[in-house]
């Protein structure tokens, strides 16, 4: 799979964090750290051999579901751009990661498919384990010019700490954030999460969240033997 910007199954998201090597479908967009669905979306490194759901496509942001829902009720292939001009989140990222402590590691360029037309990305991930078999991880993307695109968090469910961390990744300080708002959207998505998850058994992905030029969601999945995970990915939107 390729490490992308793009947009694929949202609900392909959980998978990313969950643990698909990196992917870029044709059309830019927002993946996740978890493995972004279906054969078209970014995804995280490779922590895992399980991949994601497959959801049914979808025109763009107006088509997404505005309760928790499955991932065939998610749109896929939704563009997705800088979250701000010479935002690169650096320093945000430096806290976040130093205060959780992961290990972000280097940034790597990713091609994709030469004879394709999405241009190459920046990205990098890193994985903090605050308990023995709990993990919370942290991957983000930049176009070429070093704005940042995407950032995704995923956290265990059994992992100490997981409602903060996420509630600190979804601070992200880019252009026009409300942090206080997008706080209280956390805290009502998480426990809607939940509940449609413990009645469907299956994937479950959050309504969006919009703030200036992002958009975010969260998504609950059972990553196997690991237990359910939670992941968090907020991207940059076209308006």
């Amino acid at each position: 799979m390729k490490f992308a910007h793009v947009a694929a199954t949202a609900l392909a998201v959980g998978a990313l964090l969950a643990g698909c090597s990196p992917r870029h479908s044709s059309s830019r967009g927002y993946g996740s750290p978890a493995s972004p669905g279906p054969g078209e979306g970014e995804t995280s490194p490779r922590t895992t051999n399980r991949a994601a759901p497959t959801p049914s496509s979808a025109p763009d942001l107006d088509d997404w579901p505005t309760r928790p829902a499955t991932a065939d009720k998610f749109p896929r292939s939704i563009r997705s751009t800088a979250l701000g001009e010479n935002y690169t989140g650096t320093a945000y990222l430096g806290r976040l990661t130093q205060r959780w402590h992961i290990d972000l590691g280097a940034r790597k360029k990713n091609d994709f498919n030469k004879n394709d037309d999405v241009p190459p990305v920046w990205y990098a991930a890193g994985t903090g384990r605050p308990s023995p078999g709990a993990k919370l991880t942290v991957a983000a993307v930049w176009d070429l010019s070093g704005d940042l695109e995407s950032l995704t968090c995923t956290a265990d469910r059994t992992a100490p700490g997981r409602t903060d961390f996420l509630r600190a990744c979804i601070q992200l300080n880019y252009p026009r954030a409300q942090p206080t708002s997008a706080v209280r959207w956390l805290g009502k998505a998480l426990p809607d999460l939940d509940t449609a998850y413990a009645h469907t058994k299956k994937p479950e992905g959050s309504p969006l969240y919009r703030s200036g030029r992002a958009a975010s969601y969260l998504l609950e999945y059972a990553n196997g033997e690991e237990g359910l995970a939670y992941s968090l990915r907020i991207f940059g939107t076209a308006s």
